[in-house]
């Protein structure tokens, strides 16, 4: 499993999908999106049809306190 190196701000890159509550799967350094769906599933065959083995998966939410994302595989 690779380890993020740098600190990443998702603020800009997930408020999109935050503002509609969407699931989103992550590229596996977490630094862009590659799917997006109402639930885990869309996001996931999205991330699929990219080719996206190993996503983050996780619900855009505006307040993310207390949440730990999980890579799928």
């Amino acid at each position: 499993m690779k380890y993020m190196k740098k600190k990443l701000n998702l603020t800009k890159i997930l408020l999109p999908y935050a503002k509609k509550k969407l699931w989103v799967a992550l590229s596996p350094e977490g630094d862009k999106v590659v799917g997006s769906g109402k639930d885990p599933k869309e996001a996931l065959e999205e991330a699929k049809k990219k080719r996206i083995s190993s996503p983050i998966l996780l619900q855009a939410v505006p307040d993310y306190s207390g949440f730990v994302p999980k890579t799928v595989k």
